[in-house]
């Protein structure tokens, strides 16, 4: 059950990275639209937190990067996952 839960954290922290740098927002520009601090932050992508991150702290993250909550803990061999990423990605090329 640890493993589980150490490995959705990181699953977690990479998505949070990825779409982030999607949206080329830095750390301290998501921290400030999610109302958290930046140090905070690069502790969720690094998967580097001792009681892990809560449920307001991961909607707020969410937001600020103007994705469905779910989308930041989907694998990545999920279909709504690769859909997601791939809107994304248009919308920052059409930009």
């Amino acid at each position: 059950m640890e493993k589980l839960i150490a490995e959705t954290y990181k699953n977690i922290g990479r998505n949070i990275r990825l779409f982030r740098v999607i949206e080329q927002m830095t750390q301290e520009k998501l921290a400030s639209k999610s109302n958290l601090t930046s140090g905070y932050i690069s502790q969720i992508e690094c998967a580097d937190l001792n009681k892990g991150m809560t449920c307001t702290a991961m909607i707020k993250i969410a937001e600020a990067l103007d994705l469905p909550p779910c989308l930041l803990m989907s694998q990545k061999h999920c279909q709504n996952y690769l859909e997601c990423l791939e809107k994304i990605t248009e919308k920052v090329v059409n930009n």
